[in-house]
C-alpha cells in the first residue's frame, strides 16, 4: 500500500489530471482512482505555503494541537500529530527559540516541561486560520450553498470512516 501511495504522490506532482484507468477496472475503481487523485493533489496544495501566510505547514499542525488543550508533553503532541517525538522535539525547541509556545516543568514528572502556545504563538496561529479560510472561501466561490453543506456532509463521513479503517498505528 505504501509503495503504491509513494508512487501516486511522485505521479501527482508531476501530472495534473489522474492516468488512464485500467480498461478492466470498474466504474467504482475509476471513481476510487480519482478521489485518491484529488485528495492526494490537495494535500500537495495544502501543504505549500498559503500567500500572505508566512507559517511552515510542520508548524501550523504542531500549533494547531496545542490550541486544543492548556499544555501537554512533548512526547504527547507527537503522538498527537502521528510524528516521532524527536521530530518534534526539534520543532519544538525552534518554536519556543520563536517565542510561539512556552515551556513549563510538568507537575507529575520534575524531568519533563510541558509545551503551550504562547500569545504571539495564538496570534500567528489565528492570522495563520484567516490565510487558509480565505482559500478555501475562494476555493468554493459559485457553489451553492446546498452543495457547499452536501461537500462538508460527505468529506466528514468520509473523513471518520478513514479514522475508523485506518492502518495507521494510533498512539
Amino acid at each position: 500500500m505504501f509503495a503504491s501511495c509513494n508512487y501516486m504522490y511522485a505521479w501527482s506532482m508531476q501530472i495534473s489530471s489522474p492516468p488512464v484507468a485500467d480498461p478492466e477496472a470498474t466504474p467504482q475503481d475509476a471513481a476510487v482512482e480519482s478521489v485518491l487523485f484529488a485528495l492526494m493533489t490537495i494535500g500537495r496544495l495544502l501543504r505549500q505555503r498559503v500567500q500572505g501566510d508566512g507559517m511552515d505547514p510542520g508548524t501550523f499542525w504542531l500549533l494547531k494541537g496545542l490550541a486544543t488543550t492548556d499544555a501537554m508533553r512533548v512526547t504527547d503532541l507527537a503522538a498527537m500529530a502521528n510524528l516521532d517525538a524527536s521530530t518534534v522535539s526539534r520543532h519544538v525547541q525552534q518554536l519556543h527559540r520563536g517565542g510561539l509556545i512556552e515551556r513549563t516543568p510538568d507537575p507529575d514528572d520534575g524531568r519533563a516541561h510541558r509545551v503551550a502556545l504562547s500569545g504571539e504563538g495564538r496570534a500567528l496561529l489565528n492570522k495563520s486560520m484567516v490565510h487558509r479560510r480565505e482559500l478555501l472561501s475562494q476555493s468554493l466561490q459559485g457553489w451553492d450553498t446546498a452543495d457547499i453543506e452536501a461537500f462538508d456532509t460527505l468529506l466528514n463521513r468520509f473523513v471518520r470512516n478513514i479514522e475508523n479503517n485506518s492502518e495507521v498505528e494510533q498512539a
